[in-house]
Parts: C-alpha cells; sequence; structure tokens
C-alpha cells in the first residue's frame, strides 16, 4: 500500500487531523500534517491506541473469557421388539460444556502474595550476609594494617 499523507489519514479513518497529530504524537511518531505514514508507523499506532484501550497489542480478536465445546456421539442400541424380534435404535447423546477463565481468588492472591514475601525475606537474608562479610573483611583489613603498622613501629 502506498505512503499517504496524515491528512489523507485523517480523512480516511473519518478523525480531525488534529486528533489524529496528537494520537501519532503519544504513540512516539513525530510527524506534522504534510508528512507521510509509513505502514511501520501506521501499525505503531495500531498498537499504541489497542494498548491505551484494553488490548494487549495483540492484533488478533481478543482473548475469551469462557470457551463452550459441543461434543456429540451416535450409537445404535438394540432393544427388544414384540414376537422374538430385535430392534435397532439409534441415540444422540449432545454433551455441551462451558470453560469459564477464572480469575485469580483471594486465596491463591494470598498464596501469591506470601511467596513474594519470602522471595523478598530471603533477598533481604542474602542482603544483610553481604553486608556482614563485607563488614568482617574490612576489618580484617584494619587489623592487619593495625599489626603491620606497630611492627613497623617496633
Amino acid at each position: 500500500m502506498p505512503e499517504v499523507t496524515v491528512r489523507q489519514l485523517a480523512d480516511d479513518v473519518g478523525i480531525p487531523v488534529d486528533r489524529l497529530l496528537v494520537q501519532l504524537d503519544q504513540a512516539g511518531i513525530k510527524v506534522s500534517e504534510a508528512d507521510t505514514i509509513t505502514e511501520s508507523q501506521k501499525m505503531d499506532l495500531l498498537t499504541h491506541l489497542q494498548k491505551s484501550h484494553g488490548r494487549r497489542g495483540r492484533l488478533g480478536a481478543a482473548e475469551p473469557k469462557k470457551i463452550t465445546l459441543k461434543r456429540k456421539t451416535h450409537s445404535e442400541l438394540k432393544v427388544p421388539g414384540g414376537a422374538g424380534q430385535i430392534k435397532t435404535v439409534s441415540v444422540e447423546t449432545r454433551k455441551k460444556r462451558t470453560y469459564v477463565k477464572r480469575t485469580p481468588s483471594g486465596e491463591e492472591e494470598a498464596q501469591t502474595r506470601r511467596e513474594q514475601e519470602r522471595q523478598e525475606a530471603a533477598r533481604a537474608q542474602q542482603q544483610a550476609q553481604e553486608e556482614a562479610r563485607r563488614r568482617a573483611e574490612q576489618q580484617a583489613q584494619e587489623e592487619a594494617r593495625r599489626r603491620a603498622e606497630q611492627q613497623a613501629q617496633e
């Protein structure tokens, strides 16, 4: 598709040029009214608008909140009929199963929070150990320097 100017794109989309310029600026695309817009700049603008309106930057449809599966099975049953005859009956079984995407419940959130707190505590403990090690090294160096000075004076 050929490159178009900002004015042409605004006319095609059906919005005022000023509004399109503001949206382009928010998307990080610096252009003026007479400049041309490439396809990559259009895609950057589209991605920015989708992110700002709640989508996750995907170009496809939004992820569904629930999925419904419909299944059919066909089988035949042999049923005894009158006078010793066997009658065959076709049976169709329909199953409908709906799966709903769950949001994290309170218990799951609490478990996630506890895990994060454990990780933070482990980091703090590691930092404290490193700080204690550094202090011990500094004290050892100071002690060695003092001993060297005392030996030099004697």
